[in-house]
């Protein structure tokens, strides 16, 4: 039977979702899902993202939850892992109720584990035994190799290349084109900088940039989740 999702989020990687659903069920003839619209507290109900109406505001999932809707949490800004989380928990959303995304282009190997809510977009590749925290984004044409660890809520995108035997925590942010290599540990909350080379273990909540990767900054945890969501939601 064809679950009815809504997404959560705006038109960046909400889109995307809704535009790798789209193509799986006209490409694919995949018809598990079908996006039936967002949730976003910025845009009135009866508006449109991408074709698709806004049907309410967060305080309205538990309603949606209630009708037996599905969900995928598609607020995914780079270097706010921490307010995202808070955020979704707040939401109280069931793991039985989010919905894991894989794109029928992505390779996942064998003894690979897909936690709920995860997102696999075209071209990915997910190696032997390895492990993709729930609400966890890998975009187009991105790499976890094998034997690796994702936390939650991490955002892997297009073009980022993780090694094997990775440790990456809760909340990480591997970005644009990035390399990640071999048996190195992201702490939590951690941010890989666009198109650095990342050869040694990053802190919890370190920025790294540069080939090689340096230390950067640490992020600053003072932005309200209100002032982050006015910003992160649209």
């Amino acid at each position: 039977m064809t679950k009815q999702v809504i997404i959560i989020g705006g038109p960046g990687n909400g889109g995307v979702v809704a535009a790798c659903i789209r193509d799986m069920r006209e490409k694919y003839e995949y018809t598990d899902y079908e996006v039936v619209g967002f949730i976003n507290d910025f845009l009135v109900p009866g508006e449109k993202i991408n074709g698709y109406p806004v049907l309410g505001k967060l305080n309205d999932v538990p309603r949606f939850i209630d009708k037996g809707m599905f969900f995928i949490y598609a607020i995914h800004s780079i270097s706010h892992g921490v307010l995202r989380m808070e955020l979704f928990k707040k939401l109280g959303i069931p793991d039985s109720r989010l919905v894991s995304i894989i794109h029928p282009n992505a390779f996942i190997g064998e003894g690979a584990v897909i936690d709920p809510g995860v997102m696999i977009m075209a071209n990915c590749y997910v190696g032997t035994n390895t492990r993709i925290g729930r609400c966890t984004f890998l975009m187009a044409n991105s790499c976890v190799s094998h034997d690796s660890v994702v936390g939650e809520f991490c955002h892997i995108s297009m073009g980022a290349i993780c090694g094997s035997l990775l440790t990456i925590g809760d909340g990480c942010d591997v970005a644009l084109n990035a390399t990640v290599m071999e048996r190195v540990r992201l702490g939590n909350f951690s941010v890989v900088g666009a198109a650095a080379l990342c050869l040694n273990n990053v802190e919890d909540y370190q920025v790294v940039i540069g080939n090689p990767a340096k230390h950067y900054k640490y992020l600053s945890l003072t932005e309200s989740k209100e002032e982050w969501v006015a910003k992160h939601s649209k």
